[in-house]
C-alpha cells in the first residue's frame, strides 16, 4: 500500500512499512514510516492522509515511489495521476483508498506510528465486506522485492507446529 500527504504545496507518497485498523469504535487506521523518509515530515504537519492500495500490475508505481525524490509534489514528478480527497492525494490507480485525519504520532524505534481517524473511502467493485479477489491482485511488498502470490505456491512444510 502506499501512504500519501500534502503540506501546503509538498505532496509526498511512499509504500508504507506496515498499515493496520488499530480500532473500530472510533475507526483509526496505523502508518508506520521510517523517521528519514520524507513522507515522514510531510505526513507530521499534514493534517489528512491517504492509504492507497494498488493492484499487483501496478507494482511499478510501488517501485517508483520507493525511491527518493526530491521533488516539491513527487506524484506529479513522477507522472503519476492523483486527486485530492478531503486535502489528501489519492492515487487514481488505487483499487481502494482511506482517508485518515491525523490523530497521533507515535515515536516506535527508527518509525513513526501515525494514527488517524477514518473519514472515508472508496473499494473498487471487487470489494463486499471483504476483498472477493476476482478481479484484485494485491501487491505484497516484503522488504525490498515484491512477491506473486498468484503465481507461484510454495509448501509450508518446514514450519514445526507449535504446542
Amino acid at each position: 500500500m502506499i501512504v500519501a500527504a500534502r503540506s501546503g504545496k509538498f505532496v509526498a507518497a511512499m509504500p508504507a512499512n506496515s498499515c493496520m485498523p488499530v480500532s473500530n469504535d472510533p475507526p483509526l487506521f496505523a502508518v508506520s514510516v521510517h523517521k528519514g523518509a520524507k513522507t515522514n515530515q510531510i505526513l507530521k504537519q499534514s493534517k489528512n492522509f491517504s492509504i492507497n492500495w494498488l493492484n499487483f500490475s501496478d507494482r511499478k508505481i510501488v517501485k517508483v515511489l520507493a525511491e527518493k525524490n526530491n521533488s516539491s509534489d513527487k506524484l506529479a514528478a513522477l507522472n503519476i495521476p492523483y486527486q485530492e480527497v478531503w486535502q489528501a492525494p489519492v492515487l487514481i490507480r488505487a483499487q481502494a483508498y482511506a482517508i485518515c485525519k491525523m490523530k497521533s504520532v507515535q515515536v516506535v524505534g527508527d518509525h513513526d506510528l501515525f494514527i488517524g481517524s477514518l473519514m472515508g473511502g472508496m473499494a473498487s467493485l471487487d470489494f463486499d465486506q471483504n476483498w472477493k479477489f476476482d478481479e484484485y491482485r494485491p501487491i505484497l511488498y516484503l522488504g525490498s522485492g515484491f512477491r506473486n502470490p498468484y503465481t507461484t505456491l510454495h509448501s509450508i512444510s518446514s514450519v514445526k507446529k507449535i504446542e
